[in-house]
């Protein structure tokens, strides 16, 4: 938002230059080039405050100025209080002087021209804003306006058009939330079911419904009685066939307040769901601003000597026009190019391409075949370890987010990671250096985590993940079963199952003696597969197996699991399980072992954990037989790193549970329940205490009066989340006295009183607060100074909370307030006009329903 704190650092910054222009002499040039970028950019304020400040990517720029107008009046500053500090009268020492003040004004110079080159990207990223902005700012208008005959709005175009982007950018317009309360994405894979979609929307619309619970017919009668007297935006991402309307719409009720924001790359979707449409056809690019793209990417170091500028740029414009104007294969050829350094190279994929033309085909032609070519080379051109981790992205399903943490262990365990990157630093560290090496080539799309500085989740463009899909299928690298396999059995090294019917056949289609990996991988985890044949005789080679939601005869795992002696990663999320083999103590090479089976009764679990010394993530049964397993089994497993162990018993305490993690050193993340409510604290009880210097996440489902005092807490502990604890005092009392706490979550009658106070000074680094399922929560008071860094806050079902507190108005680094109000008079006060609006003005995005 531009604000008056940068229009006044901008003229700071102005009247520093003016004023100071003779003792900055010398680096006039960088001083006046600094000048002009200061009028551009007073300009672009004044348009940015005309505009209402209503654009998320106006915000985000703006943010971005902010920090090079400070950070110059900073360079600025230190160079003058240098100089002055070494000024003497003598004419001697001025003359010994004079080459180290040479020195320093050429170091200003330097850093001038830094600034200038930040501001620079900032202009014609602005410049480039102009005409998305348009676009965003029409498709608005339509949604946004009351006489429309159209309830429909549809973005139409080829894949990597950039279809999504500008959807996304729609729906995240601060005028579009302020006119739909209710607000639901949602994305139409290939295999979509209209359960789970119509499950989506709902989940979106009312976060305290159990949707998974819910029959077809509830979930619709429940979505048209909603959209019958609430103003909804539903944006159908992605959906592909004119027929998949027919299967969602019977939820739309006919002449309501809902509107509907499509993208596809069928026109005839929209047509078919509503024949007055209004239809957006965004246009490729035109060749200059495909070369601004290119040109931005692919020399990201242009002051490297190797470089020869002008002959790439010119190979560079040519290469461009076998991109069909299409943002994303621009983007993946200059990331391609960005990582080629010398001349020799870039000529090398110039010529691929040129082979690549026959009959010279236009820029304004039929490029599609070119532009798969282009995505391809950027395949090609990968190292041989990111190819194989690239070719792993097509285990998961169309429009599914991928867990880094758990591919880092897939890949880890199919040793596609080079020993000698991780000799010296932990997998994961490897793995988020793989993530970022393809998020620069613009082949997988992720962002760092602010919490924790890792990739936590990734995805593919849909054009990108039918490249990986092709190239999968060339390199025989993974079979994909669909409910029904075209193949008789399993060919491929590896198996990925996304959707299961009666005719999958385990014993046909798992039998090949060279696979290597199984991954059960399905949208609908209610969805349970029956694997009565299922076993493990001639399977030696498996060294990933995801067995999660399986059945089996007895509910017993078959011990021939046993002979998977190369195994390292196994899990058994939810399946129906009440009997683990005694062979498993062969499995030595396990790094990943998830053991919450769903069991209904106690499990059966021999004694074999002692020997898998390599584990680096254990997750234990929610209910251990008493005779068999112990937390015990844990001590010298030094290796790990997660841990998530629940109270089996009664010979289970928090003494004997911190005991044995005491030699945890290399513990990050701890996960503590007590599903069957077998820990009882004694009212003297002092709490845990957990010596794990490294812990950085904490999870407790346990039943407790109070929490231990903070010293009794991980001292860099980052992540903490409280659910089903029953606690009676104050948590916030003790919680926000944790120095480096980044995220807090209190859920699920976590808390069972009715009064918390945040006090001034507390939670001196806390981005992220989360409240949810708190039944006897009233009051909430926020002290002036507390929580200075807050982002995020999420409250979902506290009915008892009836209003903000007023110290929110002095949380001004909130970002986003996400919130359900349960009564309409509740919402009415937060709503702008409200008598209550005063306290969350400030908040760019407001989500409250």
């Amino acid at each position: 938002m531009a604000d008056s704190l940068l229009s006044f650092g901008v003229e700071k910054l102005w009247d520093l230059l003016v004023r100071e222009s003779e003792r900055l002499q010398g680096v006039d040039d960088q001083i006046n080039g600094l000048k002009s970028d200061l009028n551009m950019l007073k300009c672009f304020l004044e348009d940015a405050e005309a505009k209402k400040h209503t654009s998320a990517m106006v915000r985000n720029t703006v943010k971005e100025i902010k920090e090079i107008v400070y950070d110059a009046e900073d360079i600025i500053e230190i160079f003058l209080l240098e100089e002055g500090l070494g000024k003497t009268s003598s004419i001697r020492k001025s003359v010994r002087r004079f080459p180290r003040v040479m020195v320093k004004r050429m170091g200003l110079a330097f850093d001038m021209k830094a600034i200038s080159n930040r501001i620079s990207k900032v202009i014609r990223d602005m410049q480039s804003l102009g005409v998305q902005q348009e676009n965003v700012e029409q498709l608005v208008g339509y949604l946004a306006e009351e006489d429309s005959s159209s309830q429909v709005v549809s973005i139409t175009g080829m894949g990597g058009i950039g279809k999504t982007t500008l959807a996304r950018q729609v729906f995240n317009h601060e005028i579009v939330k302020s006119h739909f309360p209710g607000l639901a994405w949602v994305s139409i894979s290939q295999q979509f079911t209209r359960k789970y979609v119509w499950q989506t929307i709902l989940r979106k619309l009312r976060r305290e419904y159990k949707v998974l619970e819910m029959t077809e017919d509830e979930l619709q009668e429940e979505l048209v009685r909603l959209l019958g007297i609430q103003k909804t935006l539903i944006v159908l991402d992605d959906i592909w066939r004119e027929g998949d309307w027919d299967i969602i719409k019977p939820i739309f009720p006919r002449h309501k307040g809902w509107k509907i924001l499509l993208t596809s790359r069928n026109e005839g979707v929209a047509l078919r769901a509503d024949p007055k449409c209004f239809t957006f056809k965004p246009n490729c690019l035109t060749l200059d601003e495909c070369w601004y793209i290119f040109r931005r990417i692919a020399f990201p170091r242009s002051d490297t000597a190797q470089l020869k500028v002008d002959e790439m740029e010119e190979m560079g414009k040519q290469m461009i026009k076998h991109c069909g104007g299409l943002p994303l294969a621009v983007k993946l050829l200059g990331g391609l190019l960005a990582s080629q350094y010398t001349l020799h190279q870039w000529k090398r994929i110039y010529e691929n391409i040129r082979s690549h033309i026959i009959g010279g085909t236009s820029y304004n032609g039929d490029n599609n075949n070119l532009v798969y070519h282009v995505l391809s080379l950027s395949f090609e051109e990968l190292p041989s370890c990111l190819k194989h981790c690239f070719l792993y992205l097509a285990h998961f399903p169309e429009d599914c987010p991928v867990d880094v943490e758990k591919l880092a262990y897939y890949w880890a365990a199919e040793r596609m990671l080079k020993p000698e990157y991780y000799e010296r630093t932990s997998v994961r560290d490897v793995v988020d250096g793989y993530i970022e090496e393809l998020v620069k080539r613009n082949m997988v799309i992720s962002e760092r985590d602010g919490r924790t500085l890792r990739f936590e989740k990734c995805h593919l463009h849909d054009t990108m993940r039918e490249v990986c899909l092709l190239k999968a299928k060339e390199e025989n690298f993974l079979q994909i079963v669909h409910g029904t396999t075209s193949e008789s059995s399993c060919k491929s090294r590896r198996l990925a199952i996304h959707r299961l019917d009666k005719t999958f056949n385990e014993e046909m289609e798992i039998n090949n003696p060279k696979l290597r990996s199984l991954l059960v991988i399905l949208k609908d985890m209610r969805t349970d597969w029956m694997v009565p044949g299922l076993r493990f005789t001639g399977l030696k080679l498996m060294r990933v197996l995801d067995l999660s939601k399986a059945q089996f005869d007895g509910g017993e795992l078959p011990s021939s699991i046993g002979n998977l002696i190369h195994l390292r990663y196994l899990s058994l999320y939810m399946a129906h399980v009440t009997h683990l083999p005694s062979s498993m103590r062969k499995l030595k090479l396990l790094i990943y072992l998830n053991l919450s089976v769903d069991a209904r009764c106690s499990i059966y679990m021999p004694n074999f954990l002692k020997k898998m010394r390599e584990l680096t993530t254990l997750w234990f049964p929610l209910r251990i037989h008493d005779k068999h397993g112990s937390v015990c089994d844990i001590q010298g497993m030094t290796r790990l790193k997660t841990l998530s162990i629940s109270f089996n018993g009664k010979g289970c305490t928090m003494e004997t549970l911190s005991s044995s993690l005491s030699e945890l050193r290399h513990l990050e993340n701890l996960n503590i329940y007590d599903a069957y409510k077998l820990y009882a604290p004694t009212v003297d009880e002092e709490g845990f205490c957990f010596d794990c210097k490294n812990l950085k996440q904490l999870k407790l489902s346990i039943c407790m009066p109070r929490l231990p005092d903070a010293q009794r807490f991980p001292s860099h502990l980052r992540s903490i989340t409280l659910r089903g604890c029953c606690l009676e005092e104050d948590p916030i009392l003790i919680l926000e006295k944790l120095l480096h706490l980044y995220d807090v979550s209190l859920l699920n009658i976590s808390f069972c009183g009715r009064k918390m106070v945040c006090s001034s000074g507390g939670f001196p680094q806390l981005h992220k607060l989360e409240f949810g399922g708190l039944a006897e929560w009233e009051e909430w008071i926020v002290e002036e100074g507390s929580m200075p860094f807050l982002q995020t806050l999420t409250i979902h079902n506290c009915r008892k909370l009836m209003k903000l507190p007023d110290g929110l108005r002095f949380v001004t680094s909130l970002e986003e307030l996400d919130m359900n109000t349960h009564t309409l008079e509740f919402w009415k006060k937060l709503s702008i006009g409200g008598e209550e609006y005063y306290k969350v003005q400030h908040i760019p995005l407001l989500n409250i329903v």
